[in-house]
């Protein structure tokens, strides 16, 4: 019922591709809407126009393009929380419908964002929220979407008895193998944390040559940094540390022999009130993409040149 606490509700959508998006969504939203429940349209401009046009009152309607939102994966959960906190200081019930902007022509960032969305459910479980994700129904990912999504929508909301927990989701939609970027500009070793401070001066020497703005280096340099003393502290050391600069990224991987353990590591915010293991998060959250290859533990990080 309308006012009361629901907490999570995570719903998955298939559409069909000759189907009206706002036609499908409208009435779900319009329902929200004339409950006095704030709604996040996260559709593209001429989508969310169309939208618009089919309800009967806008008031509490939010509208952002995917192409914004959706650019970072990893700061998803981030711009979530921000507009909940927003729109809702005292924890009213409030909706997102998104189409998120999976980029299909990039194995890599595709996968890692079925990631974001898997955790998902754990990460914004304490929210008063319902989120409506809606992608397109193709076959090829269609099994991987349903899995992600405790409930899915197909008129009415049912079960989905093949959801996986956040954790059995990466485990079996891992990552595409890591892509050959042929010889690195610069190697590294490190195996103690005095040589951090070393390391340092080369990322920021490389990312500096490379043509990465002032703020953007210091992101780039903490990032780094942050991964290559979770190798020393938590991996199997000695841990090398590979530069490359491409037309458009500059990119850092950092590996060491150790496997990792836990399947979430770098994808969920950790609890406010813990001090460590903060590292990764951090990393995910500065660099523009982050991609973790857990046997052996390889962490790629990588920072858009424009």
């Amino acid at each position: 019922m309308h006012g009361e606490r629901r907490g999570l509700v995570h719903h998955g959508l298939l559409h069909p591709a000759t189907a009206s998006l706002a036609a499908t969504v409208a009435p779900l939203v319009a329902d929200r809407l004339a409950h006095g429940e704030p709604v996040l349209a996260v559709l593209p401009p001429d989508t969310a126009e169309r939208l618009r046009a089919r309800l009967p009152a806008v008031t509490g309607l939010h509208t952002t393009d995917p192409a914004e939102i959706y650019r970072h994966p990893g700061r998803v959960l981030g711009h979530y929380r921000a507009w909940i906190g927003a729109t809702s200081s005292h924890g009213e019930p409030v909706t997102i419908v998104a189409a998120p902007d999976r980029d299909g022509d990039n194995a890599h960032r595709a996968a890692l964002w079925m990631h974001i969305d898997a955790v998902t459910t754990v990460a914004l479980a304490q929210c008063d929220l319902t989120l409506i994700c809606v992608y397109s129904d193709d076959p090829s990912t269609a099994d991987s979407i349903r899995r992600a999504h405790p409930s899915l929508l197909n008129g009415a909301s049912v079960p989905n008895p093949n959801h996986l927990p956040a954790e059995q989701f990466v485990t079996r939609y891992p990552l595409p193998p890591p892509v050959e970027l042929g010889e690195p500009a610069l190697t590294n070793t490190i195996e103690h944390p005095v040589q951090l401070a070393g390391l340092r001066q080369v990322v920021a020497g490389h990312a500096t040559r490379a043509g990465l703005p002032g703020h953007r280096c210091e992101d780039f340099v903490l990032a780094v940094t942050e991964v290559a003393s979770n190798a020393i502290e938590h991996g199997v050391p000695p841990a090398d540390v590979q530069f490359w600069t491409t037309s458009v990224s500059v990119i850092c991987q950092i590996a060491d022999t150790g496997w990792q353990t836990q399947p979430l590591a770098g994808l969920l915010p950790p609890p406010t009130i813990q001090r460590r293991g903060r590292g990764l998060w951090m990393a995910h959250q500065l660099c523009d993409q982050f991609y973790l290859w857990p046997q052996p533990t390889t962490i790629r990080l990588q920072m858009d040149r424009t």
